[in-house]
């Protein structure tokens, strides 16, 4: 099945580019000219994977990852933002906390631009399973977990790390693997993210010995009774 992408820019001239360059790579795009159009058209149906600009005249990209990934209508795709001007480490760091899968500079190579959509798509098919650990049960093609009959309400980053130290059980996973296969960096910046997750994790999970720190490491999951 093709792919649908949504790409969202309120530059016609870059949006019609950056969707013709996708059309021929063979997937199916539309384009929104806002973010206000890029949450409505999520919502009426929601793409594989969306291309959001980082600045647009009525919100912010970290301000429609927020609407995308709180409350009932919470989405579970991914989204690159898209950049002109923002891209120091602070806008970067910001971007990936709020949900954003991956961070790309206007002017990046075709090429490069078209492999990161294709990472991306991948993640997210390589996420269509269900992993279970005692009474937990994480459904990441649905971005859910649930511990017994109750979801667990988490952002893509935890939902994410749970998945990877769920998935290596009893096995001590450093915290320079977690930024990589997690938040997609090695920049340093994002270890505080780690610790915010570990802290969602366990407020979610109301049983703190499911994660364990293990101190000057990483973290290790532990399957409770």
């Amino acid at each position: 099945m093709t792919a649908k992408l949504l790409v969202v820019d309120d530059e016609p001239r870059t949006a019609e580019l950056t969707a013709a360059l996708l059309r021929r790579a063979g997937y199916t795009v539309e384009v929104a000219a806002s973010g206000t159009e890029a949450l409505a058209r999520a919502r009426s149906s929601a793409p594989d994977l969306m291309l959001l600009d980082y600045e647009m005249p009525d919100m912010q990209a970290p301000e429609v990852l927020d609407e995308l990934r709180s409350g009932a209508d919470r989405v579970a795709f991914p989204v690159i933002i898209f950049t002109g001007a923002r891209h120091s480490p602070g806008d970067q760091v910001l971007g990936i906390e709020r949900g954003a899968t991956d961070y790309i500079v206007k002017g990046t190579d075709r090429q490069v631009l078209l492999a990161r959509v294709r990472g991306a798509l991948r993640e997210r098919a390589s996420g269509n399973r269900v992993l279970v650990r005692g009474r937990l049960r994480i459904d990441m093609a649905k971005g859910q977990a649930f511990l017994e009959s109750r979801a667990l309400k988490l952002e893509r980053r935890p939902l994410l790390m749970l998945q990877l130290l769920a998935a290596r059980e009893g096995e001590v996973i450093p915290r320079a693997e977690l930024l990589e296969r997690v938040w997609g960096s090695t920049f340093k910046g994002f270890e505080h993210s780690i610790e915010q997750a570990a802290y969602e994790l366990r407020r979610a999970l109301k049983e703190p010995g499911w994660i364990e720190t293990v101190r000057g490491i990483g973290y290790r999951f532990v399957t409770q009774p």
